[in-house]
């Protein structure tokens, strides 16, 4: 399946079962997540591409990072995943409903540090996605010594991209539930297979 196949599936199955997704991570994974790296060209049952729950410390209760993808036997990209959150099913509702150019402008402003001019629909955008999981991220690509490759950190509808030959330097990020389909190769195209340092 194609990136925008994929995530047109993915944005189907949030508006059918949202509330089910939203309830637990590994739903979230399993239902947006997983699709879009499958699209990106990672075999999720091959453990020399992809190894899920990758052990990132040596220890009797090791820390895991949910996906490390691998190139020539080398981690090349970690993703953390944590579940979608209930309030964007009313965030991707709006932005089905008439308020959808005032959401796209809000998120425009947004990634761009701008003020916001309607926190609090705009606040739960990114709500879940916290300093501390950015910190926990951090903390995997430490402990298994990265240099090259990206950092994801993702909530399946959110996709926050660092460059970790930057020193792990925000690149960019993308909403797959409302950014344009023109970006989806722009931003999530550092992710596939082959493509990665």
């Amino acid at each position: 399946m194609s990136l925008r196949g994929a995530i047109r599936a993915a944005r189907r199955r949030v508006d059918r079962h949202g509330k089910y997704i939203s309830s637990m991570e590994i739903r979230t994974r399993y239902a947006l997540v997983d699709p879009v790296l499958q699209a990106l060209g990672w075999n999720l049952s091959d453990p020399s591409q992809v190894r899920i729950e990758h052990e990132t410390t040596k220890q009797s209760n090791p820390h895991r990072v949910d996906y490390a993808l691998f190139s020539m036997g080398q981690a090349v990209i970690l993703v953390e995943a944590k579940p979608l959150h209930k309030e964007y099913l009313l965030v991707h509702a709006a932005n089905r409903a008439e308020d959808r150019a005032r959401v796209e402008s809000a998120w425009g402003k947004f990634q761009c540090g701008e003020e916001i001019p309607n926190p609090p629909l705009i606040s739960a955008i990114w709500r879940d996605l916290t300093a501390e999981h950015e910190r926990q991220l951090k903390d995997y690509v430490e402990q298994l010594k990265l240099e090259s490759g990206y950092a994801v950190l993702t909530n399946g509808a959110d996709w926050r991209i660092s460059d970790l030959a930057e020193s792990g330097k925000y690149l960019t990020a993308i909403n797959i539930l409302f950014d344009a389909p023109s970006r989806y190769e722009k931003v999530l195209g550092v992710l596939r297979r082959g493509g990665s340092r």
